[in-house]
């Protein structure tokens, strides 16, 4: 019985960061439309663009660090969800995140694998999928990603420029102004990007996930008010 509920654990976390990568690629897929100097971190995020619109795997991975990106939000992810479970107590959500954390290095493994599906084909299988004929449960049709995408609005953002680069001693930090029209929001989502041999970049971690993912969250409450 514990066996299966650690495994049940697993997928669920494993779901949440698969949803995550997905989220940042299709907000990254939202920039276009501009012209940019080539070794300038801005133009490696139209590069991104065109990675995933021609499903160029090989190209998308040059500028993309989805190990690095899922492994640098994990703790994040865990962090938002056990907020949001009213279900545990603190000393159950510690352990949660304990066990999460043992499964981090499978975890990473199977997102890149998932993503890599997502940008060859368009679109990624539901990790429960299994070969039944098609009769799932209402709970294995539901898709991680189009609910986290439903719950930040993601899939409907829209690029509005690169609002600041600031250069520390690892990178530089790229501040992605969005706008989301259905609730009049505008928020930041920052990436530490890494410049490569040819000038151009690589994004390898996301600087404020939860920050983003509030502040979606905030907007929606107040359009409700």
């Amino acid at each position: 019985m514990e066996e299966m509920e650690n495994k049940e654990t697993g997928k669920c976390w494993n779901k949440k960061l698969v949803a995550l990568v997905v989220a940042v690629v299709l907000i990254a897929c939202g920039v276009g439309g501009y012209m940019y100097y080539k070794r300038t971190p801005a133009y490696s995020l139209q590069l991104i663009q065109d990675s995933v619109k021609e499903h160029n795997w090989e190209k998308f991975s040059r500028h993309v660090d989805t190990k690095s990106l899922a492994d640098s939000a994990f703790d994040d992810i865990i962090e938002i969800s056990l907020e949001e479970d009213t279900t545990m107590d603190a000393q159950t959500k510690a352990l949660a995140a304990n066990f999460a954390k043992l499964l981090k290095p499978t975890l990473t493994s199977l997102i890149e694998s998932s993503v890599k599906e997502y940008v060859e084909t368009g679109e990624f299988k539901d990790l429960d999928d299994k070969k039944d004929g098609g009769k799932k449960s209402k709970r294995q049709k539901e898709n991680p990603a189009e609910n986290l995408l439903k719950e930040t609005n993601a899939d409907k953002l829209k690029f509005t420029g690169v609002k600041s680069t600031e250069k520390d001693g690892t990178g530089t930090v790229v501040a992605m102004g969005l706008h989301d029209e259905s609730l009049n929001a505008d928020y930041e989502l920052k990436i530490r990007m890494i410049q490569l041999e040819d000038g151009t970049w690589k994004m390898n971690k996301i600087e404020n996930l939860k920050d983003f993912y509030n502040a979606t969250k905030e907007a929606e409450k107040n359009k409700k008010a």
